[in-house]
């Protein structure tokens, strides 16, 4: 009996030290477990670049005019595609610009099918918000067809793997051919995307919608020969401080565009 309770206590204590070794690893995997659904088997430090389940797309929008207009606030890592990773990048944007094509003009359709630049420049970029660990990535890809004298340039949601961003430029046309109006085209693409929103200005050429969900606006522009489309900062909706120390304090569409 005496034997017994000797080891009884150095038994008790290294029980108690195991137990405390683990308890990290376990709460970093229940963590891991009610965030993303998935387990990351390391422990999670205060500035872990473990990419946390993005947001929904006004979320993923946010933080992608967040790095074209406050690159500041957000972590960036970027890297190039290459290999497999980029032939699948590149199956899946020739089958975005085929969607897009199909609101366009045959003319305009077949334009966006058959450009092959002479060289691609690929890369994925990935965005975080460190104040609540959203993220999001995007896929940009651009090239230059000197055969057809055009250039090309989209934005991809890495999420959805739908086009957020498109500049489209040939110069052999006389405005590019669109079987709609530049604000039925924009109506049309941001029903694509799901989005909610409120158009706001519409010059023929040009027209700007204010998303609802997001502190965004969305711009498309059809003009001479380019094609462009994208989502900027929506200032009217962003702290008035932060517009201030941007030097940006426009309370409408319209303000928006002289800038």
């Amino acid at each position: 009996m005496r034997n017994w309770k000797n080891w009884l206590f150095p038994i008790l204590t290294a029980l108690t030290v195991t137990a405390l070794a683990l308890l990290p690893l376990r709460l970093s995997t229940l963590e891991d477990s009610k965030l993303t659904g998935t387990v990351h088997a390391e422990d999670l430090s205060e500035d872990s670049n473990f990419p946390f389940k993005p947001p929904d797309l006004p979320g993923r929008l946010w933080l992608l005019v967040q790095w074209q207009e406050m690159p500041e606030n957000i972590t960036i890592m970027s890297h190039e595609l290459e290999g497999a990773e980029r032939d699948r990048a590149m199956a899946q944007l020739r089958e975005d610009l085929a969607e897009l094509g199909s609101l366009l003009s045959p003319a305009a359709r077949t334009l966006l099918s058959e450009i092959d630049g002479d060289s691609w420049e690929w890369s994925r970029h990935y965005l975080r918000d460190q104040t609540d660990l959203s993220s999001a990535s995007f896929i940009t890809a651009s090239t230059h067809d000197k055969n057809q004298k055009t250039y090309l340039s989209a934005t991809v949601d890495g999420e959805s793997g739908q086009i957020v961003g498109l500049t489209f430029n040939n110069v052999n046309i006389e405005g590019i051919p669109c079987s709609v109006s530049s604000l039925e085209l924009g109506k049309a693409i941001l029903d694509r995307l799901g989005l909610d929103y409120t158009p706001e200005e519409d010059t023929g050429d040009v027209a700007c919608f204010r998303l609802t969900d997001c502190k965004s606006l969305f711009w498309i522009t059809r003009h001479w020969t380019d094609l462009y489309f994208s989502f900027t900062v929506d200032w009217a909706a962003v702290d008035k401080e932060i517009s201030v120390s941007y030097g940006r304090e426009p309370t409408d569409a319209a303000s928006m565009q002289k800038w």
